[in-house]
């Protein structure tokens, strides 16, 4: 499984998370599927867990199926990650 974090990313990461994981749990929504990112303070269980330049990283099986290729970036303008999936079709916000 390939999981990338950008620079700026795995920057405010490590600054952000102190003792804490990144978790990445597959959600269900009004806009259909997605992906929720969360600090967590330990991995779920069940989960798949990855080190990414130092940054551990936690996955629920849905996420670990299907997330190889994918990349988390930090945009500045948000305040906050994105998750860019090379297999996502479409992005949809609920409002």
């Amino acid at each position: 499984m390939t999981l990338e974090l950008s620079p700026e990313a795995a920057a405010h990461l490590q600054h952000d998370l102190g003792d804490r994981v990144l978790r990445i749990a597959f959600t269900l929504g009004c806009g259909g599927s997605g992906y929720r990112l969360s600090y967590a303070p330990e991995p779920v269980e069940d989960d798949q867990v990855v080190s990414i330049d130092g940054i551990r990283v936690a996955l629920d099986s849905m996420s670990a199926s299907r997330l190889d290729g994918a990349r988390i970036e930090y945009d500045a303008g948000e305040d906050g990650y994105l998750l860019d999936h090379p297999d996502a079709v479409s992005v949809a916000w609920c409002g």
